[in-house]
């Protein structure tokens, strides 16, 4: 029986244009009213995953910046500090096309930016000199802190509900979601994931960008 569902945001329920889908919306609602938790973790800033939280109008704990940072209820907790990222991104925006996102201002725990595909490589490995690591969401790049992904939010949820790891479903398109992937839990993806997500996945809907929500619900029993 799933009791805890763990969804990404950017292109699980959202299209390219990072439209919220409706139907996604809908169907969580569904899911909350049915008693079962629901959980967002993105790379977002938290005031974004706070938001969806109100307006949507989830039950659970919601993480932004891959797992870094936690809403419970009325508290923020920070897991890791944003201080080596923003040095990072300082020094390696000198030398490469690596460029800041506006929304740094909101972050406390990493740093988000934007680039050429050609720099990849190379910051990449300075990343790595500096403990820290590159990902990509499909939407913006991410430095984050070694630990700092979303299979740690996975289980602070898990030890916060005690619950086992068959009890808890997660759902996500991209490579940044493999984390949590790799965990014992229950996975699910849309038919726009990428094929090392929808190879890890128990099911994989025929539908996508956030029209997959109810299906996937009604796969695993969630409405």
């Amino acid at each position: 029986m799933i009791r805890l569902v763990v969804l990404d945001v950017d292109g699980t329920l959202t299209d390219r244009e990072r439209r919220i889908s409706t139907d996604a919306i809908i169907n969580i609602r569904r899911a909350v009213n049915s008693g079962v938790l629901i959980s967002f973790v993105s790379g977002n800033a938290l005031p974004v995953m706070f938001g969806l939280k109100t307006f949507i109008g989830t039950n659970a704990p919601v993480f932004g910046e891959n797992g870094g940072i936690v809403l419970i209820n009325d508290t923020i907790k920070t897991f890791f500090s944003k201080e080596k990222c923003d040095k990072f991104l300082d020094e390696i925006s000198k030398t490469t096309s690596a460029r800041p996102m506006f929304t740094n201002i909101w972050r406390q725990t990493s740093s988000a930016f934007t680039m050429d595909e050609k720099d990849y490589e190379f910051i990449s490995k300075e990343a790595e000199k500096r403990d820290l690591y590159i990902v990509n969401s499909k939407f913006t790049w991410h430095v984050m802190n070694k630990g700092q992904d979303k299979a740690y939010a996975v289980n602070f949820l898990k030890e916060y509900y005690n619950y086992d790891y068959k009890e808890i479903l997660v759902m996500g398109d991209s490579d940044n979601d493999l984390s949590m992937f790799d965990l014992p839990v229950k996975k699910a993806a849309p038919a726009n994931a990428s094929e090392n997500i929808k190879e890890k996945s128990e099911y994989v809907s025929e539908f996508a960008y956030g029209a997959q929500v109810g299906d996937v619900f009604k796969y695993f029993g969630i409405i």
